[in-house]
């Protein structure tokens, strides 16, 4: 929860490098440096998820509550504190089923609300007090080693890193969209598909 880079993503699953290795792209077999590459994110990935769920057993949050707090905390790291709307849009949850997410981390003390200044009518969620010195004490070791990995790299090849990452993000970020995209249309179409039993199916029975 701290701000290093290698905060951890709080749900299950993939690197935007785990299409090469399911066989959508082939070149990472081909190129063992970007075989090497795959493999490392995957394992960088699986270490994150350990540490994400250290994290959130000892402090009984569950994956989406996970999600949420580190939500908050990046909204408030870049000064723009999020509402419980684009927290919901965020975590692909209806309004109400976020307003629930928000209420079991006020209630634990991870976040707080307050009214918008220039807007009354909007509630802003912060990251609290609280929760930043829950958080630090415990990511605090790993942003130490993070900075003794960062020390081993000049300012050039992290930009280089940072780069990378940030085209992988925006890489992965795009398919978990299309997949939801996908999975939505599908279950629209599911819904709407006629039952055998429906009088608007194919040979049902007049």
């Amino acid at each position: 929860m701290t701000d290093t880079t290698t905060t951890p993503g709080p749900r299950g699953g993939g690197t935007a490098a785990d299409g090469e290795h399911g066989g959508a792209h082939t070149g990472a077999h081909d190129d063992p440096v970007r075989r090497d590459v795959v493999a490392s994110m995957q394992r960088l990935t699986t270490e994150s998820q350990r540490v994400a769920q250290a994290f959130a057993g000892q402090q009984g949050l569950g994956h989406i509550d996970l999600e949420a707090l580190l939500h908050v905390m990046q909204a408030e790291q870049r000064g723009d504190p999020v509402t419980s709307g684009r927290l919901g849009d965020l975590l692909g949850v209806t309004s109400g089923a976020a307003t629930g997410v928000i209420d079991r981390l006020e209630r634990a003390g991870h976040v707080h609300r307050s009214r918008d200044d220039a807007d009354r009518r909007r509630v802003l969620v912060h990251y609290s007090e609280a929760a930043r010195a829950v958080a630090g004490q415990f990511f605090g070791p790993l942003g130490r080693l993070s900075a003794t990995v960062m020390d081993q790299f000049d300012a050039a090849e992290l930009r280089t890193v940072q780069r990378f990452l940030a085209d992988m993000s925006v890489a992965m970020a795009e398919h978990a969209r299309s997949t939801g995209d996908r999975t939505a249309a599908a279950s629209a179409a599911g819904a709407s598909a006629p039952t055998p039993d429906s009088p608007t199916a194919p040979g049902a029975a007049r």
